[in-house]
This record gives C-alpha cells, structure tokens and sequence, in this order.
C-alpha cells in the first residue's frame, strides 16, 4: 500500500511541471506566465519583384481558391519560394507580385 501511495505521490510531482506549462498557455491575470510577442516587422522577402526564378527549383501552388487566392488566369501561377507566395509569370518565370499577405489562414 505504502508503494503504491509513493508512486502516486512521484507521479503527480513529476506531471505537475508540465500541467502547469499547460496552463501557462492561457493567460488569465495574476499568473507569471510569460508570453513572447510575435514580431510585427515584415519578413525580407526571399526573392525580388522582376527577378527571375530557376525553373523547377520552386512548387507551383495548386488550388488557390484553397489559400484564398484568386483564380490564376493570363498566364501567370502562384509559385511557392520558401515560405511565401508570388504570382509568376508562367512563361518567362518573371516573379511579378509577392501575395503571400493575400491568403488566408490555411497558409500562414
């Protein structure tokens, strides 16, 4: 009995760390949680407006309506370079526009 009662006690001093850790997650007055804010600065971009991309170095984005996105027409696709997404032309491999800001929660 007296096993069993320590390993209970070992137990749920060993879990209390990480429940409190758990807890700490939501943010409710008088707690010493410590939250680190996200930076609001932009990211740099990976690659430049009016460079041109490697061809098959990057992923074509498939399903924009998905993202957010609008349709792809005229020529141009959605490419994937990194963490972002720019509006490419299709024929020239021409980055024309970063639009990683115009999609939706899915992506970022």
């Amino acid at each position: 009995m007296l096993g069993k009662t320590l390993f209970a006690a070992t137990l749920v001093a060993c879990l209390t760390p990480s429940m409190s850790i758990a807890q700490c997650r939501i943010a409710v007055a008088g707690t010493n949680c410590v939250s680190v804010p996200k930076s609001t600065a932009p990211r740099p971009s990976p690659v430049e407006v009016g460079s041109y991309l490697e061809r098959g170095k990057h992923s074509v984005l498939m399903n924009a309506r998905y993202y957010g996105l609008p349709p792809v027409s005229d020529g141009w696709v959605y490419m994937r370079v990194e963490n972002d997404v720019f509006r490419v032309d299709f024929g020239s491999f021409e980055v024309l526009e970063r639009v990683t800001y115009m999609t939706n929660n899915h992506w970022r």
